[in-house]
């Protein structure tokens, strides 16, 4: 798993080219995960990674967006870490 910095993410959610970005939160529950879909404007996306970073925690639990021209999925961790899984 390579971490990605806060501009590679950056990168990847411009790529998608919408305005409304759409994702999963997923947060473990006994043993499985509940699996949430939410959705959110571009700019209010990327402060919520920015403040990721920054404050090291991701509220609302882990989130999963899936990047079409790759065919992989930005994982952000609750933790405030990304990579493309």
């Amino acid at each position: 798993m390579k971490r990605l910095t806060k501009e590679e993410v950056f990168a990847l959610v411009d790529s998608l080219d919408l305005e409304v970005i759409e994702f999963e939160r997923v947060r473990p529950h006994n043993k499985s995960e509940i699996r949430r879909k939410d959705s959110m404007q571009r700019a209010a996306f990327k402060q919520m990674v920015a403040d990721a970073f920054e404050d090291s925690h991701q509220p609302g639990g882990d989130i999963e967006l899936r990047i079409p021209s790759s065919n992989k999925i930005l994982v952000g961790h609750h933790d405030g870490i990304y990579w493309l899984a």
